[in-house]
């Protein structure tokens, strides 16, 4: 169904070489990692919180933390985004 929607949207697939696929997995992989770190950090940040605050603080500052953790997410994986297009587009050119 995929590649019907993509033939009539007239998106063109481009065949990847093994270099390309590997350095898009390696791309992920480093992504991924810096994720894991970055939601690590995170969760610290809010463990010390819950545990130094009154249950009010902490579910306001839960909040905060939790958009701060999409945000950091979706930057994170925006530019992992950009990388593994740009090793996409290398074939192209």
């Amino acid at each position: 169904m995929e590649k019907a929607d993509d033939m009539a949207e007239g998106t063109e697939r481009v065949k990847l070489t093994k270099e390309q696929i590997g350095a898009i997995d390696e791309i992920k992989k480093q992504y991924e990692a810096k994720w894991a770190e970055q939601e690590i950090v995170l969760k610290g940040r809010i463990q010390k919180v819950q545990s130094e605050a009154d249950p009010q603080t902490f579910a306001e500052h839960a909040r905060q933390f939790q958009d701060e953790m999409n945000s950091v997410r979706e930057r994170i994986f925006a530019e992992r985004d950009e990388k593994v297009e740009a090793v996409r587009n290398q074939s192209a050119q």
